[in-house]
């Protein structure tokens, strides 16, 4: 469990919610141009939106905001967690 909720999973996650936030306030402040700054973020956590969509089987109006707002925010923490394994895996393993 040490190596999943370490400094590098807390910092990954802190990073990434900022990044999102400030690309919102940007696409938001600067849309119509600004929407393709949006997209990138809708690509990258796309897998997870997609996965969120499924399990909570998500129809209508609800389906297209909640997964997109839950998928992001799901995303987030999964990746964090996987980039905090990944770089406790490398440290661990440089020290051997």
């Amino acid at each position: 469990m040490g190596y999943l909720l370490n400094k590098y999973t807390a910092l990954s996650i802190a990073v990434q919610l900022v990044a999102v936030v400030l690309i919102w306030i940007v696409a938001f402040a600067l849309s119509p141009v600004g929407d393709r700054y949006f997209l990138l973020v809708f690509y990258f956590y796309l897998p997870v939106i997609y996965i969120v969509w499924a399990l909570l089987r998500l129809k209508g109006e609800s389906g297209e905001i909640g997964a997109g707002v839950f998928g992001i925010g799901c995303g987030t923490i999964i990746y964090g967690a996987i980039f905090g394994l990944v770089v406790s895996y490398f440290k661990n393993r440089r020290r051997k």
